[in-house]
């Protein structure tokens, strides 16, 4: 059986899967930076046909984790950490717009679906508290803790929709530095040992909720850009 991130896939190809399985291959290193790449090997690799891979590589290109250098040709990107920060920074920047123009735009609906969804995540974090002081990081603590990610992530989706402005939207999702994917394999791997700033950031997003309800667009755009800062900070480890 062949080892590593490209091995032949087992279930159903799909393109997602495919995705997943690519863009796990570039974090392993089994595809390495600058690496050139085609639709046929891969294909080869996973043990499916191209079609589901040329549909996987179409959307890392959108997220710069693969880029064109021919009209037929790819490689695996590879980024100086100056153009990574840069990234990051752009990301943060219209994160905070965002917020900004939520607080603008929101209407009550969809201010309290904000508020019952924080509140689903904190019987969630109350639980996982509990557990810790119990059992410590364990496989039950990791699962109710990607819960609550996933809870976080559709958070910040949901205040982006309450901009109601597709393009705006559009252009925040290009211009992110990870994929919720590796948001979400990054926080796990990281939270056992900074639990304390993983919890600060997660109260966060109750200050931006309050800043949000009291109508404070200046408030909520910056507690955006301090929350979207820091977490990108700590995932990327710079």
């Amino acid at each position: 059986m062949v080892k590593g991130s490209l091995g032949p896939m087992e279930t159903a190809s799909l393109a997602d899967q495919a995705y997943r399985r690519l863009r796990d291959a570039v974090q392993d290193g089994d595809l390495r930076a600058g690496e050139k790449i085609t639709e046929r090997d891969l294909a080869a690799r996973l043990g499916i046909s191209p079609t589901p891979v040329r549909e996987a590589l179409r959307q890392l290109v959108l997220e710069r984790i693969v880029e064109r250098s021919g009209p037929r040709s790819l490689r695996v990107a590879d980024h100086s950490a100056t153009t990574r920060r840069e990234v990051m920074e752009a990301e943060v920047r219209m994160s905070a717009l965002m917020a900004r123009l939520a607080v603008r735009r929101a209407t009550a609906a969809q201010l309290t679906e904000l508020v019952g969804l924080l509140d689903r995540a904190d019987q969630l974090v109350a639980g996982i508290e509990e557990s810790l002081a119990e059992q410590g990081f364990s496989g039950p603590v990791a699962e109710r803790l990607t819960e609550v990610f996933q809870l976080m992530r559709e958070f910040h989706h949901r205040v982006e929709a309450c901009v109601d402005n597709p393009v705006l939207q559009g252009l925040l999702r290009q211009a992110r530095a990870f994929s919720d994917e590796e948001r979400r394999d990054l926080t796990i791997r990281l939270a056992p040992a900074r639990a304390a700033s993983f919890r600060s950031r997660y109260h966060e997003h109750r200050e931006l909720l309050d800043a949000m309800l009291d109508r404070d667009e200046d408030r909520a755009e910056q507690l955006a850009l301090d929350h979207h800062r820091a977490a990108l900070t700590e995932l990327a480890g710079l």
